[in-house]
């Protein structure tokens, strides 16, 4: 005979035990997923943040070369200095039209001395030694905004500068700007 006072639920502690453990396993995967995670999101938004830095640098740099450039008389006008190649680049029904390509595939494509490009992978800023850091570039070229259009305002154009942030030959960000500018007609300054 058993004694009544033995209860037939031998082994349900350890049950709650392994219930217990397995949920605060899933937990500390979690945070460790979440943390691993962080950093790397961080690093993204600071490489954003550094593109769009050396765009706008890129931009600053363009708008005093152009308004130098009117002063001077090297640039007479600014449809002039649009970029053309590769043909249709400027046409929004082509297919190599600017706005349908990726920052990349717009860096890659353009070449230093092209009418239209006025920078092509300047460094942003020198290294503690002095030397151009290649690590953080701008490309800055025009686009005629009207180009293929009955009625063409020759006083204005698109200014477009992207900013490059690389790690080696690989690229981890970009960002571009596109601001239109437009000569005032009482003055020869963009």
């Amino acid at each position: 005979m058993r004694p009544t006072n033995q209860r037939p639920e031998r082994g349900s502690s350890l049950i709650v035990v392994i219930i217990i453990m397995a949920f605060m396993l899933a937990v500390g995967v979690a945070v460790l997923t979440i943390t691993g995670v962080a950093p790397k999101l961080s690093g993204s938004v600071r490489d954003q943040e550094e593109a769009f830095n050396t765009a706008e640098a890129g931009f600053e740099a363009a708008r005093i070369a152009i308004e130098q450039g009117l002063l001077n008389g090297t640039i007479t006008s600014l449809q002039d200095n649009c970029l053309k190649t590769p043909t249709g680049i400027d046409l929004p029904l082509d297919a190599v039209y600017f706005r349908r390509q990726s920052d990349t595939a717009l860096v890659e494509s353009l070449s230093e001395g092209t009418t239209g490009v006025l920078f092509k992978d300047h460094p942003f800023i020198k290294t503690t030694s002095g030397s151009d850091d290649l690590t953080r570039t701008y490309t800055v070229f025009l686009i005629d905004d009207e180009a293929g259009a009955a009625v063409s305002d020759p006083t204005d154009v698109l200014l477009i500068s992207i900013g490059v942030i690389r790690s080696g030959s690989q690229i981890l960000s970009t960002s571009r700007l596109e601001v239109l500018l437009g000569l005032e007609s009482g003055g020869s300054t963009p």
